[in-house]
This record gives C-alpha cells, sequence and structure tokens, in this order.
C-alpha cells in the first residue's frame, strides 16, 4: 500500500531531527532564552516543560548551532550508574576512550585536569557545556557530583525535566540557591499548531494538504492533544494512516477534498488520545 498519504504520514514521525525543525513562536522564545542564558557566567540552567512539549528537539537543536562555537556535550538518556555517567563525559569531550580507569567523580576531575593543565587559572579554560536531558531521572548522589562539577567553574549546565505537579529533586532547597535561571516551554496555541501542520507539509512539499484544514478541525486537534507536539504528530500520523487505507480500499466512503471531524476523532481513538 502506498500513495501520498503513506508519504505524508511519515513526516509526522517524531525523530528529532534537527532539519525538520519547525520554529514557533514559543520554540524561538526558550531557544533565545538558553543561548542567553549559556551566555552568562551561570553554572546551572533549568529548561523545563510538560512531555512531548518539543524539548527534546529543541535541545537537539541548540546542541547543533552551539558546538560551532564552543565544547558542547548532549546527553539525551538519563544515567543511573556514576562510572557510566563519567565515562560518557571522557567519550564526548575527549573522543577516545581513558587510558586510565574513570569510575568516580574525583578520577574524572583529576584526569580532566591533567589533560587540560589546569592548576588554579580556570578563567583560563574554555568551560564546556553540557546539555542534561531527562534529568529529573537522575539519582541524587549523581546529581550531587553534578553540582560540584558546576562549582568549578569548568562546566556550565542546562538541565531539562519534565514539568509535573510533584516537586522534584531538582526543586530541593539545596538546589534552588544554585540554579539562576529557569526556562519553560509550554504547549503550543491555535496559532502555532496550524503553522506547525502547514509548514510540516510545505516544508516536504505537500502543501496544498493543507488547504484540506478547516478552522473546526483545528480548534478539534488543539482540544484533543492540548498542543502538544508529541501528541499532535502521534494524531496526524494515524490520521494520514486511516487516508491511506481508504484511498485504497474505500475511496468512495470518505471526502479527500476535506477533513471530516470523525476521521480526526477515529485518528484519536487508534493513536491512544483517548478512549473509545
Amino acid at each position: 500500500m502506498s500513495n501520498n498519504y503513506t508519504a505524508i504520514k511519515e513526516i509526522f514521525i517524531e525523530d528529532n531531527e534537527v532539519s525538520d525543525f519547525v520554529n514557533l513562536d514559543k520554540s524561538t522564545l526558550a531557544y533565545h532564552k538558553i543561548l542567553n542564558a549559556l551566555q552568562k557566567p551561570l553554572k546551572l540552567i533549568l529548561f523545563y516543560g510538560k512531555p512531548g512539549c518539543g524539548k527534546t528537539f529543541l535541545l537537539n537543536k541548540i546542541k547543533v548551532d552551539l558546538e560551532k562555537k564552543v565544547r558542547v556535550v548532549f546527553i539525551p538518556q538519563p544515567f543511573f550508574d556514576e562510572k557510566e555517567f563519567f565515562l560518557e563525559l571522557y567519550s564526548q569531550i575527549f573522543h577516545s576512550t581513558p587510558s586510565e580507569p574513570i569510575d568516580n567523580y574525583e578520577n574524572f576531575m583529576r584526569i580532566y585536569r591533567e589533560r587540560f593543565g589546569i592548576s588554579t587559572n580556570v578563567g583560563a579554560v574554555e568551560q564546556v557545556v553540557i546539555l542534561l536531558d531527562e534529568a529529573q531521572l537522575y539519582p541524587g548522589n549523581l546529581i550531587e557530583k553534578i553540582r560540584l562539577m558546576a562549582d568549578t567553574r569548568l562546566f556550565k549546565f542546562l538541565f531539562t525535566v519534565h514539568k509535573t505537579d510533584e516537586e522534584d529533586r531538582l526543586a530541593k532547597d539545596y538546589f534552588k540557591t544554585r540554579i539562576w535561571e529557569s526556562i519553560e516551554l509550554p504547549n503550543s496555541n491555535l496559532g502555532e499548531v496550524k503553522l506547525y501542520i502547514e509548514k510540516k507539509l510545505v516544508l516536504h512539499g505537500f502543501q496544498q494538504y493543507y488547504f484540506m484544514f478547516s478552522d473546526d478541525n483545528f480548534d478539534m486537534i488543539l482540544n484533543l492533544t492540548d498542543g502538544n507536539m508529541r501528541n499532535i504528530n502521534k494524531l496526524m500520523y494515524k490520521m494520514y494512516e486511516l487516508f491511506e487505507y481508504y484511498e485504497v480500499n474505500k475511496p468512495t466512503e470518505i471526502s479527500f477534498s476535506q477533513i471530516n471531524s470523525k476521521i480526526i476523532e477515529m485518528a484519536a481513538i487508534g493513536s491512544g488520545i483517548i478512549n473509545a
């Protein structure tokens, strides 16, 4: 089974590729806030938002843009073991494996200082920017080691966490004094939902399919997804999968000039966004 809808549904697969980045107002604002914060003498920056709002996508873009100017480490998945965490840091910073064991914070810092010839003049050494995604999942002992790293001013951390109703480790008193700036990425509003879908279709040469949407369709998409990018992608993928099926198997049972709200509802059920 292959038609235009086969190709269209694929563009809504969430892969966090920077080349597929869609510039929305909320993303642009958060992007510039983060870049500005990273230029300040801050040790720890908090970047937060609801799961699926587009944080990882934005982190990938920030990494690609920043690494042209400074040394950047991006760790997209959390580590739970101190040894594994510092081995990953070493690998990304030096692009090699260590010649001696690195099994804890102390060994890593000693070897790091030796490699760069650091004694007391920390200011002469370029800071490494470390982007940590899913930071709320890091164990407390490792968070404490990261805090100590930030205190050396050899490293600058951007913690990316899910916005939840529960207080997490990063909000506790001993950390509040060290996080100097907090930046939120909210869910998308109606205008951004429209723009996102339009740009995704235009970017891949399917702009004519944008005109199938009505204002009522967009209102429904926003209400179903709450403007959450992950849910929008899931909904659009399933919707175009339904179009793909109907075009091949039941072409007379569906309109291909406009989008019936029933199709969106079926897609929401099929993708698990709402229950049947």
